[in-house]
């Protein structure tokens, strides 16, 4: 019975241990991290072409919206932490870096 116990134990402690970890393949936390270099370079005042050059690709998620006064608001994400399941977002107001910060994956309610 004890060695049984003992079975048991390590098997839930192993499943434990398995459970709390977060698998991201080296590719994918590659590409966060050079992600998260290269929005470093990123100040407010850019326009939507130097941010491009500056990430050297488009958004990885984009919207646009037309504000109540005429000016458009644009929005880019990027990966940059998958463990932490967090983006960047840069915010545009008529072309120009208004604002760099950072969003979760999920909103909390």
């Amino acid at each position: 019975m004890t060695r049984y116990l003992r079975i048991c134990l390590l098997l839930s402690v192993v499943l434990f241990v398995i459970c709390g970890c977060v698998y991201v393949p080296t590719l994918m936390w590659n590409r966060a991290e050079a992600n998260r270099q290269h929005l470093n370079e990123v100040q407010v005042g850019q326009t939507l072409a130097d941010v491009r050059a500056i990430m050297r690709k488009d958004p990885e998620k984009r919207e646009v919206r037309a504000r109540f006064d005429g000016k458009t608001v644009e929005f880019w994400s990027y990966v940059t932490d998958y463990g932490r399941r967090l983006d960047s977002t840069i915010t545009f107001l008529d072309g120009r870096v208004q604002e760099i910060r950072t969003t979760p994956w999920l909103e909390k309610d």
